[in-house]
């Protein structure tokens, strides 16, 4: 089995991109590490707190021995956390950023999270896992076992209660779970989630149809749902192949049970 993967962003409406998405490989495939951040403040100094994430996780990532891949990631935060407080003294807003990042070996995912940008983990259209957003909604979501209509317009959609860089207790959420052929990891920042039914298109998407332009349509489409107010979109994903004899055992299975249906 191996692995696919693709990226896009877009600027959107905004004037400046301040969304980062990068995806590195270790040599021979052993592992891979997807990296989206969501840049805050005014111009200038949002992209350089995303660029700043994804400086800090390429080195760790092409420097580290990985034995303990919690550790690693949660060192990444850390270290990005710091490096944004320590650019702050020279910027003329506070920056800050969320970001979401997936450590992928053969048999495992890890992932952490800070802020809204989200993981989702998807095997045949069927949702897996999604991470929970560190954002004033979401706890109003969850105290309130749910939104009703009118609370939902009026909620602080955008308001985060912990990112990287900001004047907040960082405990970076941790998530990993078993690889299984066929998964399909998605992360992305919340310009595409806010504008996207993410759930209901990738229940509809074959997986093994995707690559670098449906990667590109799809962040387009989130734009132009904003109708032109877009933020800034951006998102990776990695696909686990399904081999060819698991293929054909899956479509055997699927025949046998249409037959006796």
């Amino acid at each position: 089995m191996s692995w696919q993967y693709a990226s896009a962003l877009t600027i959107g409406d905004r004037e400046e991109q301040q969304d980062r998405v990068a995806i590195f490989h270790l040599e021979y495939g052993a592992a891979h590490l997807l990296v989206v951040a969501d840049g805050m403040g005014g111009h200038e100094d949002g992209a350089a707190a995303a660029q700043t994430v994804i400086d800090i996780a390429s080195s760790q990532f092409n420097q580290s021995v990985i034995d303990d891949p919690r550790a690693f990631l949660e060192s990444i935060c850390l270290d990005a956390h710091n490096a944004i407080l320590t650019l702050s003294d020279h910027c003329k807003s506070a920056p800050g950023s969320t970001c979401v990042i997936a450590y992928l070996t053969d048999k495992q995912v890890y992932c952490v999270h800070i802020g809204d940008s989200r993981l989702y983990q998807f095997n045949g259209g069927r949702l897996i896992h999604r991470t929970s957003d560190h954002s004033i909604a979401q706890l109003m979501e969850e105290q309130d076992g749910g939104f009703e209509d009118e609370t939902r317009h009026s909620a602080p959609q955008n308001q985060l209660y912990m990112c990287l860089g900001g004047n907040n207790e960082l405990t970076p959420e941790f998530y990993a779970s078993k690889v299984s052929a066929g998964d399909f990891f998605l992360l992305c920042s919340d310009g595409f989630w806010n504008q996207v039914d993410v759930e209901e298109l990738f229940a509809k998407t074959d997986a093994t149809a995707i690559d670098q332009d449906y990667a590109g349509e799809l962040v387009q489409l989130a734009s132009q749902q904003a109708g032109g107010k877009s933020d800034n979109i951006c998102l990776a994903w990695a696909h686990r192949e399904v081999d060819p004899a698991e293929r054909r055992k899956r479509g055997f299975l699927k025949q046998l049970i249409a037959w006796f249906a």
